[in-house]
């Protein structure tokens, strides 16, 4: 009966033991990714200076498959919108000088208090526009805002004849309305772009076209012909301007965002 039970004893301290030493026991798997950009956009800004009403002016946009993109074997093609969003600024002068930083507005859906077809028709928004917070280094005469929208009035014309692929890129034409909002959605006129290691499509040249607006009685007899010979769906007095916009600075921050990434064939 002694045996019996020491053996019983020690067989109990083995299995008490086993999850001790395996408390101590960690395997490492090493894990790292080199990130980089897709897309290369070389340009970080387009300034078309002074401007006057009527005048159609145009600034080239280059959009390429970065030097990472086409040395990796394993992806081929890109899928990218470029996006028209507003623009914050620091001005002086009742809007007429920027004088500082810039930063993208924020379209925000004002939920509570949504608009009927009437509010709209008078000029109502049913969003808000929210810059962040102001900058640090605000000038004492400076104010923090929204500019006038310039994105209605600039078009986005990709239809280049490159590589295999052709008429792989939108237009979009100005005199447009960038976004809307219904209810808590809002809903962006996205011109669409594709590039292509393997239909040799490997740079986008856009032209950003500007097609100045007129200011309140002051427009010229010939600005609906003017409006339509642009875009023929248009309704030329929603893209009047309001006088009191007269001078001022106005802006438009263009967003340059991939929506897919594909792989390359497989090779045998």
């Amino acid at each position: 009966m002694k045996k019996i039970l020491l053996s019983l004893g020690a067989l109990a301290a083995v299995m008490i033991a086993l999850p001790m030493f395996s408390a101590f026991e960690a395997h490492v798997i090493n894990v790292t990714a080199q990130i980089e950009n897709a897309l290369s956009v070389p340009l970080k800004s387009i300034n078309f200076g002074t401007v006057f009403p009527q005048e159609h002016l145009d600034k080239p946009l280059g959009i390429r498959l970065s030097d990472s993109f086409i040395a990796e074997g394993r992806v081929d093609d890109v899928e990218y919108i470029i996006r028209q969003k507003p623009k914050c600024g620091v001005t002086t002068n009742n809007g007429t000088v920027l004088v500082g930083p810039t930063a993208t507005g924020h379209v925000i859906p004002t939920i509570d208090n949504p608009l009927t077809p009437e509010d709209e028709s008078k000029g109502g928004t049913a969003y808000t526009i929210n810059c962040g917070s102001a900058p640090a280094d605000m000038p004492t005469q400076g104010t923090w805002g929204v500019l006038p929208s310039l994105c209605e009035y600039i078009s986005k014309n990709g239809r280049d004849e490159d590589g295999l692929e052709t008429n792989n890129d939108d237009v979009t034409p100005s005199f447009h309305k960038p976004f809307t909002v219904s209810s808590s959605i809002v809903s962006w006129l996205d011109t669409r772009g594709r590039l292509t290691k393997g239909g040799q499509d490997v740079q986008d040249d856009w032209i950003i076209d500007l097609a100045v607006p007129c200011f309140g009685g002051y427009c010229a007899q010939d600005w609906e012909n003017f409006v339509l010979g642009i875009n023929p769906n248009a309704v030329a007095a929603d893209y009047v301007q309001s006088i009191d916009n007269e001078h001022k600075v106005f802006g438009c921050d263009l967003w340059v965002e991939v929506e897919s990434v594909s792989t390359a064939p497989y090779e045998d």
